[in-house]
């Protein structure tokens, strides 16, 4: 079977809760700081859950993680795409696979029998539609070499990875695996850098990762700062182009720089009237991916990748409905 897309990433339930500013103190009190990704214990998780529950309605699930919501996004949009992770066999898990299958999401998951439970992302969207989440990992942390698809990387166009993933010797050991099995093919490697924290922490392994051959570098403004060691984007953007054949730095509202191997391009961004964050650069990610393997150029992917993002930040939840994907290819041709 032929694939676009094999994916390599953390499998996380999003709980997703619309709060108030004057949680945003109550954060503060749990040393979690507005607009961050934070790692947490699974009992306190499950406290901040429980919380959020007591002041705010039900939160909405959904099966997550950044290369699954890229993922999610790039099958929404017709391309064929696999994912390669870890759950338990817990109700978490069982929920996660059973919203790949129901989205149409080829995998090779089998649920481990394990103390860990399965991975989930408490996302927190304030009324200015920042996103605040604090993550536990679970099992997602013990992805390892024996949970990738093989054949599924060298059926694919794409093999695509999370940066999240270098924070576990047993993630990396498979990313490094999945990448020469993909050189190997000629599948094209795709890395996200994840989060500015990973670009600072991390920087050895990912270095390790990118020098096995990076064909798209994907980052945002503060994530390829960090990771360059540069004070203003003009230089962190030049020294990118040293590590992948091509690199792409969303910057908000404002668009994405896109370098083609060759040509820097400004893509603007769209207007939008923003409610959620939350997902905004795994759309993006995904809806570039998806026009890639339909051999566009990368500035056309990358302008699509933009509109795709600027409907999802008008939406609440990390994903639309299957109507509003086909909606943005439609209104993007227009």
């Amino acid at each position: 079977m032929k694939l676009d897309i094999c994916s390599l990433g953390n499998a996380i339930v999003d709980v997703q809760f619309n709060i108030k500013e004057e949680f945003v103190s109550e954060l503060q009190n749990r040393s979690i700081h507005k607009g961050s990704m934070t790692l947490i214990e699974q009992r306190d998780q499950e406290d901040l859950i429980e919380l959020l529950r007591h002041k705010y309605e039900e939160p909405i699930l959904a099966c997550g993680g950044s290369v699954t919501n890229s993922i999610m996004a790039a099958t929404s949009f017709g391309s064929r795409c696999h994912v390669a992770c870890k759950v338990s066999n817990d109700d978490q898990g069982s929920f996660f696979l059973r919203d790949l299958t129901k989205n149409k999401i080829h995998h090779s998951v089998i649920a481990s029998k394990s103390n860990l439970s399965t991975g989930r992302c408490v996302v927190m969207v304030s009324e200015d539609a920042e996103r605040t989440m604090c993550t536990y990992l679970g099992i997602s942390n013990e992805l390892a070499e024996d949970d990738i698809d093989t054949e599924a990387i060298n059926a694919s166009k794409y093999l695509f990875v999370e940066g999240y993933l270098v924070t576990s010797p047993s993630a990396l050991k498979a990313c490094y695996t999945a990448i020469k099995e993909a050189k190997k093919s000629n599948t094209k490697v795709a890395i996200s850098l994840s989060a500015a924290f990973i670009a600072e922490n991390f920087k050895a392994e990912l270095n390790s990762l990118i020098n096995l051959g990076c064909d798209l570098l994907l980052c945002n403004e503060s994530e390829a700062l960090t990771y360059t060691d540069c004070t203003n984007l003009v230089e962190a953007e030049k020294n990118l182009r040293n590590i992948s054949f091509l690199n792409l730095i969303t910057i908000g509202k404002k668009g994405c720089l896109a370098w083609d191997g060759s040509n820097l391009e400004h893509i603007r961004g769209f207007q939008a009237n923003a409610i959620d964050t939350n997902g905004a650069g795994d759309m993006f990610a995904g809806a570039v991916l998806h026009q890639l393997c339909q051999n566009q150029s990368l500035k056309y992917a990358s302008k699509f990748g933009c509109f795709a993002a600027s409907k999802k930040v008008e939406n609440f939840g990390p994903r639309l409905s299957q109507e509003e994907y086909k909606n943005i290819k439609l209104k993007f041709l227009e």
